[in-house]
Parts: C-alpha cells; structure tokens; sequence
C-alpha cells in the first residue's frame, strides 16, 4: 500500500518552535555501544526497543544539531547547498574559528515545492559532537542555527547503496510505511527523516536509513 503524497515525500516536517538555550537535555557519552554504522564518529544514541525483518524500533536520546535551510528542484541539488554550508561552519566559518568534528548521520527534511517545476526546501542537519553539544561555538553565517531534539521513538528501515535520488527516496518510504501500516503500528505519517551515515567516497558497505516517529510523539525543535 502507498501512502498519499503528504506522507510519501514529506521529510521529517517538525514543529518549530523559539526558546531559549538549554530548554532540552544535550546530548552525553553513555556506556551505550555506538552502532557499527557510525565508524569512528560521534552520533546520537539509542534503545534498541524492538526489531523486525523491516525495520527497527529505537528510542533516540535527546540531542542539539546543527540546521540550515537550502531550496532546490532536486534532493541531490538542495541537500548538496545545505551540506557545503554546514560543512563550512564545523571547518572554522564560526566564533573563534574553531574546528568541530564531523559526526553522523545528516539528517534532511523536504519540504515539496507547490509543482514540479517549483523548487523544494530542505531542511539538513548535522548531530553536534559530543563535546559541543552544551556551548556549540556560534556560527558566522545567520542561515545556520541550532535545534534540539528531544527523546524521541523511531521506527527506522536501514538500506545501502548510494541516497540522492528523488523517486528511491519516495519508494523507501512507501515501503516503511506500508510495513508499519500492515503490523497495525501508530507513527506519524510527517515526521520523517532520511539519515545518511558516509561520505561519497566510501563505495563499499554504505549505510542509510529512513526513520518515522512512533505517533504520539511530542516532537519539537528548539532554535538556539
């Protein structure tokens, strides 16, 4: 079964919403053992709560990111404008010039233009480093920001190979959803990511994946 278009090409679409700094947890090193996925480095944290032959169901810890908004008529195109300016934000374009890590996965929400010859906005982020998750140095550039994420329950579908294309991206998402539909689970049909874990040089035993939140969730995003 195929969801409709609103839950078929909508990228993790989350209430937004201002306050101050620190309102949610950051995220701390656990004595949790960090997904083979991730490599040597930081991400967020999860419960491994339930797994089928699907997908798996996590609870992420809450966790601060760092955002920006890029538009563009394809994924590949908007994703590839928001990752360079992020990108230039943890090699230094910030207060202090300070190096930040690079960290896994990049998370995109799309919002779909109104037609297809519209452009689209994508909404990419970046999981802080651990050591930047309480006092991240301030960007340079005002189209950067920081959102927290709280503690959140995840149903998520893992895949490989190369993520960028418009209509595989559509289709993976069909098919959680129709998994989750015919196990009879709650989610919530707009609150969906895609997570890309490596870098385009690495050819071999890629890692994606696709996450929608269990219903229910109280989902916000913090702007710091």
């Amino acid at each position: 079964m195929k969801p409709g278009p609103g839950i078929a090409f909508t990228l993790l679409t989350f209430s937004v919403v201002v306050h101050a700094r620190n309102v949610l947890q950051p995220a701390t090193k656990s004595t949790k053992q960090k997904p083979w996925f991730c490599h040597d480095l930081d991400c967020p944290l999860y419960d491994l709560l339930n797994k089928t032959d699907a997908y798996e169901v996590r609870k992420y810890q809450s966790g601060r990111w760092v955002s920006t908004h890029a538009d563009g008529l394809a994924y590949e195109q908007g994703v590839a404008v928001g990752f360079q300016r992020l990108f230039k934000y943890i090699s230094g374009n910030n207060e202090g010039k300070k190096k930040v890590d690079m960290t896994s996965p990049v998370t995109v929400q799309t919002t779909p233009g109104q037609g297809p010859a519209c452009k689209s906005d994508f909404l990419v982020s970046f999981f802080l480093p651990f050591k930047y998750q309480e006092k991240p140095p301030k960007p340079a550039d005002s189209s950067i920001f920081f959102t927290d994420v709280p503690e959140i329950t995840m149903y998520v579908a893992q895949h490989g190979g190369m993520i960028g294309n418009d209509k595989i991206i559509a289709a993976k998402i069909a098919e959680l959803v129709s998994e989750l539909k015919d196990d009879g689970e709650s989610f919530e049909g707009s609150l969906v990511f895609t997570a890309n874990y490596d870098p385009p040089f690495r050819l071999q035993h890629r890692h994606n994946e696709i996450w929608i939140a269990a219903a229910r969730e109280n989902v916000m995003h913090t702007i710091a």
